[in-house]
């Protein structure tokens, strides 16, 4: 079961969905990603798409993130979600959208705001990498020198460049990959 690593919720274990697809991003894996992030949080605003259980988003939060939206189509997702935020105790600047992740990034509440992190794991090997990137790019949502964390499988790497971003690193934790990109 994930956990929160670190911060005001730090070691709160997080509920996952039965019997669902999600595949929570591991405790190795979540503590290696935000030791590259560092202290980057800190009154930021946050995008977690393709959510699952909210783990990246809530490990933002409990580090001092001032907003994180969580976009997921699945509703059993979302119920667990919130319950995951409650449990947390992270309700405030936490916002939950149950519908499909590209075409919420063209809702006028999501592109109105400048993220300074967006985390995407969306389902692995379903061409759904490409199509949310150049969304992410076409509507400018992204804060000046701010970064995309892209989760994905080893078969389906993300190209260096896809729009206005370029990739600036990769790594791998066992079976998770991550690919960082900047605008």
């Amino acid at each position: 079961m994930p956990r929160i690593i670190a911060g005001i919720a730090g070691g709160i274990y997080l509920e996952t969905p039965q019997g669902m697809k999600t595949r929570p991003t591991s405790d190795r894996a979540k503590e290696a990603l935000f030791s590259i992030l560092g202290e980057v949080f800190s009154g930021k605003k946050v995008l977690d798409l393709y959510s699952g259980t909210g783990s990246l988003g809530l490990e933002a939060l409990s580090r001092g993130a001032k907003s994180c939206v969580f976009v997921d189509r699945g509703r059993k997702a979302v119920e667990n979600i919130n319950r995951n935020i409650k449990k947390c105790k992270l309700d405030k600047g936490a916002t939950v959208l149950c519908m499909d992740v590209v075409k919420s990034l063209d809702l006028k509440d999501i592109v109105r705001e400048k993220y300074s992190c967006i985390f995407m794991d969306p389902p692995y090997d379903k061409e759904l990498l490409t199509c949310t990137i150049e969304k992410i790019s076409e509507n400018d949502i992204m804060a000046k020198n701010g970064m995309l964390i892209v989760e994905h499988s080893e078969t389906e790497v993300p190209p260096e460049e896809i729009a206005d971003f370029r990739c600036s690193g990769r790594r791998r934790y066992g079976a998770v990959n991550f690919s960082f990109y900047k605008s």
